[in-house]
């Protein structure tokens, strides 16, 4: 048998949980599909899927087979780009992760200067949580730096640093009297954003760890800028997050100079043996992208 076509069976099986639906998406005979996985495993002498009645589900074995040959399709199929002509320049899908506020701050307008250089290449942009592990199912994650993060399986590409500086409204100022340091800012309320809180707070570069919560608390970095200008209490974010309510004066930086720990956001992306187009080109792009603003 061809194992280029038995392998993209498998993976269809396992992706459908049914012979059935796989046979009905290759094309084939649901007998076809059946002895093309029963012959996959007598090559490999392992089982691969346990089947019942009502379902298919991987074996141990079955599953790292499958996220192996996942990858070694993705292989053939960037070195067959690469080899065969090409006219229309990047073609397919290219699937990136990013939390939700850097996602639609950084990420979309960069996406929005990529997408008409490539006219045949599609960008799908899903939502993560900030500081994970990447998902083997996309293509580039971006993201804050993960600590000891090693990972045979993703390269890392450094893209910019940060830092995280204290933000209050005029109004908020004004009832609870100026504000010189960061000892007193310990005695406002914070608005902290989730993950902020699951790290123990902020460190700043005097040593002094902020910490405390207000009694509004939110997984999202926009609500807590929102709740600082409608006087809720002091925000901690980047300066980049603030520009606008800066520029209109619903803003000011508090204890100018107080500054985080610097922070790195970075993209993960497989370490796959063959290179990806869709990948270099939109990593080469980013990079620009981040040098004429940075």
């Amino acid at each position: 048998m061809d194992w280029l076509n038995v392998v993209q069976t498998y993976v269809a099986v396992v992706e459908s949980n049914s012979f059935v639906q796989a046979a009905h998406q290759l094309n084939i005979t649901t007998s076809s599909c059946s002895k093309r996985i029963s012959w996959l495993e007598s090559q490999l002498h392992s089982q691969l899927l346990l089947r019942t009645t009502r379902r298919v589900r991987t074996t141990e074995q079955g599953q790292r087979f499958y996220l192996q040959s996942c990858d070694w399709l993705s292989q053939f199929d960037n070195m067959r780009r690469q080899l065969g002509p090409s006219t229309q320049g990047l073609t397919g899908n290219l699937s990136i992760g990013s939390p939700a506020v850097s996602g639609s701050l950084f990420v979309t307008p960069i996406i929005a200067t990529f997408l008409p250089m490539h006219p045949h290449l599609t960008v799908e942009l899903s939502e993560i949580e900030p500081g994970v592990i990447p998902d083997l199912s996309l293509d580039i994650v971006i993201s804050r730096q993960i600590d000891n993060f090693d990972s045979t399986s993703y390269r890392m590409l450094h893209l910019f640093d940060y830092a995280v500086k204290c933000f209050a409204s005029p109004r908020f100022l004004s009832i609870h009297g100026p504000v010189e340091n960061a000892k007193q800012l310990k005695q406002l309320p914070l608005l902290l954003v989730q993950g902020q809180i699951r790290s123990g707070g902020v460190k700043f570069n005097d040593g002094t760890i902020l910490n405390q919560a207000s009694r509004f608390i939110t997984h999202d970095p926009l609500a807590a800028i929102q709740a600082a200008v409608h006087h809720m209490g002091v925000v901690l974010v980047s300066e980049d997050l603030v520009q606008q309510q800066l520029i209109d004066g619903k803003l000011v930086e508090v204890v100018p100079g107080l500054l985080s720990e610097q922070r790195t956001v970075c993209a993960y992306y497989p370490a796959h043996r063959f290179e990806n187009p869709n990948i270099s080109a939109f990593l080469q792009h980013l990079r620009q992208q981040i040098q004429n603003t940075h």
